[in-house]
C-alpha cells in the first residue's frame, strides 16, 4: 500500500508487479476508493499549506503540482 501511495504521489505509473500486489489485497473498487482518498488528502494538505495552517513541528515535504497542458 505504501509503495502504491508513493507512486501515486510521485505521479508515476505503477508497474505490473505493484498492480498485481494491490489486486491481491484489494478489489478494483477499493483501489479506486484509495486513489480518491489519496487525492483528497493531497488536496487538503495543499490547502492547509497555502493558508499557512501548518504546525511548525510538522515535517513538510513539498511536491509541486504538475503542469497540465
Amino acid at each position: 500500500m505504501l509503495a502504491w501511495t508513493d507512486a501515486f504521489l510521485a505521479d508515476a505509473e505503477a508497474g505490473r508487479s505493484l498492480q498485481r500486489e494491490m489486486l491481491a489485497h484489494f478489489t478494483p473498487a477499493q483501489i479506486v476508493e484509495l486513489a480518491a482518498a489519496n487525492a483528497i488528502f493531497m488536496g487538503f494538505s495543499k490547502i492547509a499549506l497555502a493558508l499557512g495552517d501548518v504546525s511548525d513541528e510538522l515535517p513538510l515535504m513539498e511536491q509541486a503540482t504538475p503542469d497540465v497542458a
